[in-house]
């Protein structure tokens, strides 16, 4: 969890900051692989200036250097190639149970929360690390839901589970910031000088959802699962309906910043439909909702393992051995005898 926590900080800074520290930042390119380290992270003083031929070049002004471009698919495929199907299903059986169920998940959601961690560091570092030849889509996805079922198998051990409940909250927010982010043409900060701002905006959400479950844990879950749920779920649906050109390209707009894709990010943009943007208001809006309704219908506790009793708790304690084991009490004790605490 401390891990997962760590990837995405220095990732924030990295989208933050890389701009100021870009003239630091020299890393050599590989020829022979993909995924390498980029010069730059969305430098400041570059320029996308068209050819005669009606193409265009993306020049480091600063060094006056032509930056080679590449396709920014990111692993989402093109249509309904297999990718994409991959990602519908993925966000979809994921998203569905969270928004109508979560609270109830216990383990599954606990496991799904270091999933969904899991894979969006994974996509970011991969997206941002790649240069213009990249990985193919089909190999993408497959890392990427590699790290996300690793993060799941943790999340269901009882170790994690106050990692995950925390992370859970900071995914919840992030997933409500990145709708209001994500409701306007070119971001809710289009400029390109106060696209920070729109990382500011995700992470305040993402704060708040974290620190809403150390102050008030069940309204934080309640909010946490009915947030990334819904959020799933209309990324799921926007792809079915308009496949790679609308949340899909958003989000890629927002969290793609290598200097290997500008051209294909800023020039062409991200552009909502109306019922993209709809369908966004919608989903904040029915979270309250969603999760009124989960609190209603599944009223238990979230953990389901009962909290031992002090008698349990006390089996491994000298001084109870005589008490447990007299003539009196060994019926009572009998079975209590066979216990210890860290049983399952």
């Amino acid at each position: 969890m401390t891990t997962a926590a760590a990837i995405v900080w220095l990732l924030v800074c990295q989208l933050l900051f890389g701009h100021a520290s870009a003239s630091a930042l020299s890393f050599p390119r590989s020829l022979s692989t993909g995924i390498v380290t980029p010069f730059v992270l969305a430098p400041r003083d570059i320029e996308i200036r068209p050819l005669p031929d009606g193409t265009s070049q993306v020049v480091d002004t600063s060094k006056n250097r032509i930056i080679p471009q590449g396709l920014a698919t990111d692993g989402s495929g093109s249509g309904f190639q297999g990718p994409a199907i991959i990602w519908i299903i993925y966000l979809l059986a994921l998203g569905v149970p969270l928004a109508i169920a979560g609270i109830r998940g216990w383990r599954f959601t606990t496991g799904v929360a270091l999933a969904l961690a899991a894979a969006v560091c994974a996509w970011a570092a991969i997206i941002n690390s790649v240069n213009e030849v990249g990985v193919s889509d089909f190999v993408l996805i497959l890392v990427i839901l590699a790290f996300s079922f690793l993060g799941f198998i943790m999340g269901i051990f009882e170790f994690a589970r106050v990692g995950a409940t925390g992370i859970l909250g900071v995914v919840g927010g992030l997933a409500f910031g990145m709708r209001v982010v994500l409701l306007k043409d070119g971001l809710l900060f289009s400029a390109k000088s106060l696209y920070f701002l729109n990382w500011i905006i995700a992470g305040f959400f993402g704060a708040a959802g974290g620190l809403t479950i150390i102050w008030w844990q069940r309204l934080g879950l309640l909010f946490a699962c009915a947030s990334s749920g819904t959020f799933l779920t209309v990324l799921g649906v926007d792809l079915i309906l308009y496949e790679q050109s609308g949340l899909s390209r958003g989000l890629r707009f927002l969290f793609d910043r290598n200097s290997s894709h500008i051209e294909d990010i800023l020039g062409n943009g991200y552009h909502p439909t109306l019922i993209t943007v709809i369908m966004l208001a919608v989903s904040m809006g029915v979270v309250p909702l969603l999760a009124l309704l989960q609190h209603r219908i599944f009223p238990q506790p979230f953990r389901r393992k009962t909290v031992e009793s002090d008698e349990e708790l006390a089996i491994d304690d000298p001084t109870t051995q005589l008490r447990m084991f007299s003539p009196a009490s060994r019926p009572a004790t009998f079975f209590l005898s066979k216990m210890s605490r860290f049983s399952l």
